[in-house]
């Protein structure tokens, strides 16, 4: 007995260091040693059928402790190898996500900007927003959401803000822009899940408006009443045809003290996680968006998105089912409007970030 206990030791190593074919060998080599001190052994009490059984269950135990064990040090090996992985895609998507959504945005001349980004629950998606120089003293601000979700999503959407964010360096067109990326993403390898819609726009310098397209997204809104910019014609999204866009661009005044939002369907298609069985799902809607917008007429960008984002993750019960982004920029107002504009408190909110470049000479 104490030999087949002793036994067990080898065979353990055995699975540990060579897996099942280890623990098999050594399970055979100590059923080996075992026959042969019966049978050496003068003053042997297993004889015959004795012999037979003891054998049979040594050979149970040793063989099956070889097998369980191999089957839970394979499951362990498993179970931490897929630990690593997911906490390398974790660490992949925060860098991911620091780049899509960034936590500063950048300073544009005469140009109040304010974003927000709220993540889905359990769930990591492809929306995006990019704010960046154009030619000519221009701003070009692009919002998008690649279809899917997961970290390939996630770094779909970096390719296309990267790509963007290259070709603003030499081009300010809307169009061409959703062009060239449409054309970067097909070329950077087929995959038919890899959709992404994106409205991209121009604003030029005080006084020239803006100019906008988009390809299979939502239109901008004006900032202060939620209507949709008209005048262009929307195309398919980015990554459905490697054929050129069919799109064309729309054209808006912008004044000083107006603006413009940008958002992704987890706007007007916000909607809770949980809900009562049976029940259809509600989505948060145009309509209370606009609603919200109405409200905060006039107010600063900051105040008009947290505004809309406390709304849509309140009837979600705090759990969306879909991420949400929003950017909203106003053009600074004239002096003298500036003078009747009565300030208002700006709610504290850990979405929202607000970046102000006023002019030098109201500064002074």
């Amino acid at each position: 007995m104490a030999v087949s206990l002793y036994a067990l030791i080898p065979i353990l190593l055995g699975v540990f260091w060579f897996e099942l074919r280890g623990g098999l060998l050594t399970a055979a080599g100590a059923m080996l040693v075992f026959l042969l001190d019966e049978f050496l052994t003068s003053n042997s009490y297993l004889i015959g059928t004795h012999l037979g059984v003891a054998a049979v269950n040594r050979a149970l135990v040793f063989f099956g402790v070889a097998w369980l064990v191999t089957r839970l040090l394979r499951r362990e090996r498993t179970l931490a190898l897929r630990v690593h992985r997911q906490e390398f895609e974790l660490a992949e998507l925060e860098s991911l996500r620091s780049a899509l959504t960034p936590p500063q945005v950048m300073e544009r001349p005469n140009l109040h900007l304010a974003t927000s980004f709220t993540p889905a629950e359990g769930v990591v998606a492809g929306d995006f927003y990019l704010v960046v120089e154009g030619p000519r003293g221009s701003t070009i601000v692009v919002v998008g959401d690649v279809v899917g979700h997961g970290l390939d999503a996630a770094r779909c959407a970096t390719f296309v803000r990267t790509a963007m964010s290259t070709f603003a360096q030499f081009t300010g067109d809307p169009v061409q822009l959703l062009r060239l990326a449409n054309s970067a993403l097909v070329e950077n390898g087929p995959d038919a899940s890899r959709f992404v819609t994106a409205v991209c726009v121009n604003i030029g310098p005080p006084g020239h408006g803006v100019r906008w397209a988009a390809a299979g997204h939502d239109a901008p809104w004006d900032l202060d009443t939620g209507k949709p910019l008209t005048g262009a014609r929307v195309g398919v999204p980015l990554g459905v045809s490697g054929e050129i866009l069919d799109l064309e661009a729309g054209h808006a005044p912008l004044l000083p003290g107006t603006g413009v939002l940008f958002f992704t369907d987890g706007l007007t298609e916000g909607r809770t996680v949980q809900r009562a069985p049976g029940r259809s799902v509600e989505l948060f809607g145009e309509e209370r968006a606009r609603e919200v917008i109405l409200a905060n007429s006039g107010r600063p960008v900051d105040q008009v998105v947290a505004a809309l984002v406390s709304a849509v993750t309140a009837f979600a019960d705090e759990t969306l089912a879909d991420d949400l982004c929003v950017v909203a920029v106003r053009v600074h107002p004239s002096p003298q409007a500036t003078q009747d504009l009565v300030p208002q408190p700006t709610p504290a909110s850990d979405h929202v970030r607000d970046t102000t470049r006023r002019p030098e000479a109201e500064a002074v």
